[in-house]
């Protein structure tokens, strides 16, 4: 019962932080409405609120119920130092694990990425950003570095569509050049393309956070 239980939980979780990182900022969510919804007893999704509450992407006002929380400048730059830590010590990590299937997949990403910045679907665009650097993350052997590289990225997509659209083909160019140097075993240089992509993608954030600000 106990290994149901903790599988159930584990479901509400995921499903639950997926929910939220779609949802706008301030949006309320009900636990028995939610426990319906995917069909799960209250007791794990009530855990699952709990866990997102701890992690910063719900908040909890006694008497009244769950938001989901605001994220200002502050807490998106606290995402990239995630990044900044991650990726390429992840990418240092699994280099010698990358097939040509890893890239194939990650230029796939980065085409479908393309065609929903041209549609303006942005909230697709972000989801394939993470997939596209997923396929690295999913390489190591590490559950708890995962789940957390996961968790800040669905964090992210709490910024506004008007942050968002501050998004170019840039990003897409950056893109290439990594799998580019990843394909020709040039593992000093794909350390170097990650690291400066990251870096242009938080400036490129900032910036869309001023122009909304203004």
């Amino acid at each position: 019962m106990a290994n149901k239980h903790n599988t159930l939980g584990e479901q509400a979780y995921l499903t639950l932080r997926k929910k939220v990182s779609t949802m706008g900022n301030g949006s309320y969510l009900s636990m028995r409405q939610f426990a319906n919804e995917i069909g799960i007893s209250y007791t794990p999704v009530r855990e699952a609120f709990l866990r997102l509450n701890r992690e910063g992407m719900l908040k909890q006002i006694p008497n009244v119920g769950y938001f989901v929380a605001s994220m200002d400048i502050s807490d998106m730059l606290q995402v990239f130092q995630v990044r900044e830590c991650i990726e390429p010590f992840v990418l240092q990590k699994v280099f010698p694990l990358i097939e040509p299937k890893h890239t194939k997949k990650m230029r796939e990403c980065a085409a479908q990425q393309l065609k929903y910045l041209e549609s303006g679907d942005i909230l697709q665009y972000m989801k394939t950003d993470i997939k596209l650097h997923g396929v690295l993350i999913d390489l190591i052997n590490n559950r708890h570095l995962k789940s957390t590289y996961y968790m800040v990225r669905d964090m992210y997509m709490f910024c506004s569509n008007n942050i968002a659209m501050n998004l170019s083909s840039v990003a897409s160019d950056e893109h290439e050049r990594l799998i580019d140097a990843i394909e020709a075993k040039d593992e000093k240089l794909a350390l170097k393309l990650i690291n400066s992509h990251i870096e242009s993608a938080k400036r490129r954030m900032m910036d869309g956070y001023t122009n909304v600000s203004k």
